[in-house]
């Protein structure tokens, strides 16, 4: 399995049947080789399509599967960290960066989740997943507590500071996310989010707030570096 199965069909875990059933049928129409072209990506990747579907779809296999993943997350949060979770962790994050780029921030969120849970020794996988749920302006005390995670983790690395300070941005807290933006362009004076809002700190977020490819026009080339 190269993926979470849920990551790979785009859904939560509490996803119902007819929520699995219309993204299977929506990538599987989308990534099939005769549509998407007949590369050896686009293969292994409806192959995939296809395998997730065929567990999340079976209720009793979908329960062994959900089973699976709590013993996995459990002996992982006492022990280290095997080479097919790292490789599994490393693809999701990779297709995370893609769906940014893509302005699928949705997905991406979904799938820096997904990596985080292969393994949580890595900070950038929380760092951008509280950056993702921070645009989609949801679930913020979490994507700050993941964001926090990911400083407690590496504190000097201008990114993370600057993903928190856009997490507080975003929520109001203009004073605190000046603190972040500040820290992190101690670290690095051409961060573009850091400079980005650190500009924008004593205005109304929904008047300066111009559309995303604009906003996050930085994004690109800041990914390229995680």
């Amino acid at each position: 399995m190269n993926s979470d199965y849920y990551s790979t069909l785009e859904i939560w875990p509490t996803a119902s049947v007819d929520e699995i059933k219309r993204n299977y049928f929506r990538l599987a129409k989308l990534y099939h080789p005769d549509a998407a072209g007949d590369t050896p990506e686009n293969r292994e990747r409806f192959k995939n399509i296809n395998e997730a579907y065929g567990v999340l779809s079976d209720p009793q296999k979908r329960a062994a599967y959900d089973d699976s993943l709590r013993s996995n997350k459990s002996s992982k949060d006492g022990g280290t960290i095997n080479e097919s979770d790292r490789r599994s962790a490393n693809l999701s994050f990779q297709q995370g960066k893609e769906a940014m780029r893509g302005g699928r921030f949705d997905k991406a969120a979904l799938l820096f989740k997904a990596a985080s849970k292969y393994d949580p020794t890595n900070p950038a996988y929380f760092s951008w997943y509280g950056f993702c749920l921070g645009i989609l302006n949801t679930r913020l005390h979490e994507a700050r507590d993941a964001c926090r995670k990911a400083i407690q983790m590496e504190y000097y690395n201008a990114d993370y500071h600057a993903n928190l300070g856009f997490v507080y941005f975003k929520a109001g807290l203009k004073q605190v996310a000046v603190k972040h933006f500040k820290e992190a362009l101690k670290w690095d004076p051409e961060n573009p989010i850091a400079n980005k809002y650190l500009s924008l700190s004593g205005e109304d977020v929904k008047k300066d707030v111009g559309p995303l490819d604009k906003l996050f026009g930085g994004v690109k080339s800041l990914l390229s570096r995680s």
